[in-house]
């Protein structure tokens, strides 16, 4: 159904042809349709992802001192003899400080200065004076780095977002679940994806539910889960979430929570803890979830807990680091032959950005013709 749209901008570019005519234009035709049909093609390849999060760990952080760019420009002009002239002027332009990291995924991330010099003194290893390349700079430039001293103690964690083919997502497909809203979410106490910003390197990996009042995650407790995502994010394709509800709400919001979630994406373990809301520690049942077709770190990490009812981060991530190879990510090109689908919603909104496009197209071809 959704490649039908591709149709859009052609049978808009054929009426207007058919409409206002003038064969010499054709180039134009052709140039705008092409732009159209990219623009729309853009909105669907968007469209038909979802967002996973993944994560990775800083190898090296770089400073790269302000410079001065030379630019070289030349203004066309009239004198007081009405013969065009040509002037050549000269801007010089100043770019500020970078910092950034690159994470062991290539993923490169800016910083802050003061993140910059957090890393510098974490790290055993010395700053490093490095030579900057800038097309025409004039002054400035240069620059340090330093590497990563291999410590997992001193791991620099960051998460971001991918995008990937969910084929289940939108389907008809018995694997599909059923949508939550966000109002019934609310009254359930169910717990949103948290929110990944250019402001903070790492998101949250410890969600707290609402109506779990009064426990608070300390930033120690996070990193302890972090880390775990960020070392082995790419070799194992995982990302763990922890997930604290009430007790008194039962293993069955777990499960609410997962087709809240519609089953995680592809590379998640989640784990739902059940928390005593008197013994902010005490846990009193676990479930987990994934879309693994052998659940064994699935199934451990429940009889982990089941063994240990203290919440105990430190000790949970010190086990998954001796358990990991337990991790088998489903392969979501299993569920290809399913297709690829659009949710109502999502197919409503992608039909109107086209429809969209397609108007902006016939008016920019209207506007042109009618000028010429």
């Amino acid at each position: 159904m959704y490649r039908l749209i591709y149709i859009l901008p052609i049978a808009a570019a054929g009426v207007t042809y058919l409409t206002v005519g003038v064969e010499r234009y054709w180039p134009l035709y052709l140039a705008l349709l092409i732009i159209a049909e990219l623009l729309v093609y853009w909105v669907m390849y968007r469209a038909l992802r979802v967002k996973e999060y993944l994560s990775g760990y800083a190898i090296v952080a770089y400073h790269h001192e302000a410079w001065i760019e030379r630019v070289v420009h030349h203004v066309s002009y009239t004198d007081s003899r009405g013969n065009l002239k040509t002037k050549t002027e000269v801007d010089y332009i100043r770019h500020p400080d970078e910092w950034f990291i690159v994470l062991n995924t290539s993923r490169r991330i800016d910083i802050s200065e003061e993140q910059y010099d957090y890393i510098v003194n974490l790290w055993d290893e010395e700053e490093e004076w490095i030579k900057v390349s800038h097309r025409n700079c004039v002054s400035g430039g240069g620059g340090q780095r330093i590497l990563y001293d291999d410590n997992y103690d001193h791991l620099v964690t960051a998460t971001y977002e991918g995008l990937y083919v969910n084929y289940v997502r939108g389907s008809n497909s018995i694997f599909r679940y059923d949508d939550i809203s966000k109002r019934e979410a609310k009254r359930l106490g169910l717990v949103k994806y948290p929110s990944v910003s250019s402001s903070r390197l790492d998101g949250d990996a410890i969600l707290v539910s609402p109506e779990l009042i009064g426990l608070e995650v300390c930033h120690s407790d996070q990193q302890h889960i972090q880390r775990i995502n960020a070392y082995y994010g790419a070799e194992a394709e995982i990302h763990i979430f922890v997930l604290l509800f009430d007790a008194a709400d039962g293993i069955g919001i777990a499960l609410k929570q997962r087709q809240f979630w519609h089953g995680g994406n592809k590379n998640e373990l989640v784990v739902c803890l059940g928390i005593d809301s008197v013994d902010a520690r005490k846990i009193e049942w676990c479930k987990t979830f994934s879309w693994c077709d052998v659940p064994l770190l699935d199934n451990a990490t429940e009889s982990y807990f089941f063994e240990h009812r203290t919440l105990d981060f430190e000790a949970y991530a010190a086990w998954l680091r001796e358990n990991i190879q337990l991790w088998r990510r489903k392969e979501f090109k299993d569920f290809k032959y399913i297709g690829k689908r659009l949710s109502s919603l999502r197919l409503a909104m992608v039909s109107f950005v086209a429809v969209l496009i397609s108007a902006i197209m016939v008016l920019l071809l209207v506007f042109v013709v009618s000028r010429c």
